[in-house]
């Protein structure tokens, strides 16, 4: 174990966080493993690009998700309405070509999750973010390398342990190497669940636990907050105690606009609209002592079939920090659900979402 405890910095934004990694990466002189699901060839990716081509660190690796050859500024760049946009052409090419010049800068890049023949793998994605600088600096949460990501409403936690670094780069390398493994480590102050895709659900259980077992609060901040965690939440029954659910009032999931509110309402959960910009936080807060955050949206996708880094952390100045800087103003400026509750349309929109993750399952898995 390390000779000294961890020490986390909450990073709220991108702004924040850009500026951290930026400076890690030149100070660092070892290696440099990065990993997101989207690396888009524009301001945000560039700026990063540029630091990895411009340093001389002789291990320079980016991991990126198959997802950014198909769908850059959120958009999939092959429907007819987005085909014919010029500058996202021009962006999509950008960012495919940003993955052939890098290797010639001595950055070393790989794609995670090809969609496969006939995309039957579409949905099959490797959702991690992370970044691990000279076996000590790691990054963990929300954020990608995107204008549009950055332009969200997120948070990334840093850490400086040797321990928990070595632990994170061991399944970056194995991503690296085509192979994605589950695994679970705790550490002082954090416990980190390496999920795989495959046995997510069994990992979860435990997250699942640690929120049936609240006294005080439960305080959920997330955009696609979705079933099966609904689904558990009811389970605990009456003896539940107060839940908030806080949403993105402009949500890029249309599917969502019906089914979360159904769900809130349903599940007795107190539903809250964050207004203005999207917010793409993934965190639990529970009894304001342990919160769960990384990059799970809590969802179907993240229970079933992505691979993702979930951490549920306790240090206690990471938790006031969320506390000060993420749950009490995220508050302060929501308002409350006031809109129709369709209970049609949230009833279709779960069965719809369990067929999914039921045939992607199949396909993913033949």
């Amino acid at each position: 174990m390390a000779d000294r405890p961890a020490r986390f910095r909450l990073l709220v934004d991108s702004d924040e966080f850009a500026g951290q990694l930026l400076r890690d990466i030149s100070a660092a002189r070892q290696r440099i493993y990065i990993q997101a699901m989207t690396f888009d060839a524009d301001r945000a990716g560039l700026r990063m690009a540029r630091s990895l081509q411009e340093t001389a660190v002789p291990d320079r690796r980016l991991l990126v998700d198959d997802v950014s050859r198909h769908i850059v500024s959120d958009r999939f760049v092959y429907s007819p309405g987005n085909w014919r946009d010029r500058e996202l052409r021009l962006e999509w090419r950008a960012t495919r070509r940003l993955a052939e010049e890098l290797p010639r800068q001595g950055v070393k890049v790989r794609i995670t999750n090809p969609y496969g023949r006939f995309w039957r793998r579409f949905f099959a994605r490797n959702h991690k973010k992370l970044a691990v600088i000279d076996g000590r600096i790691s990054y963990l949460g929300g954020i990608n390398f995107s204008d549009h990501n950055f332009a969200w409403h997120d948070m990334m936690l840093r850490i400086d342990d040797s321990d928990i670094a070595a632990y994170l780069e061991e399944d970056f390398l194995s991503t690296w190497e085509g192979r994605n493994v589950s695994s679970f480590r705790t550490f002082p102050g954090i416990d980190l669940y390496l999920l795989d895709g495959r046995s997510n659900a069994r990992a979860f259980e435990s997250i699942i636990d640690l929120v049936r077992a609240a006294q005080k609060d439960i305080f959920i901040e997330s955009t696609y907050f979705a079933l099966p965690f609904f689904d558990r939440l009811r389970e605990i029954g009456p003896g539940r105690p107060p839940t908030v659910l806080l949403t993105s009032e402009v949500n890029n999931w249309p599917q969502m606009r019906n089914y979360i509110p159904w769900e809130a309402r349903r599940s007795g959960i107190e539903l809250r609209l964050y207004p203005g910009r999207l917010t793409h936080l993934k965190a639990i807060l529970v009894d304001g002592r342990e919160l769960v955050m990384g990059s799970a949206n809590f969802d179907f996708f993240s229970y079933s079939i992505y691979q993702e880094i979930v951490a549920v952390v306790s240090d206690p100045a990471v938790i006031a920090a969320f506390k000060k800087r993420v749950a009490v103003p995220d508050l302060r400026i929501s308002r409350p659900f006031q809109g129709e509750i369709r209970p049609l349309h949230g009833r279709l929109q779960a069965l719809s979402f369990r067929a999914l993750v039921r045939m992607n399952r199949l396909i993913t898995r033949l």
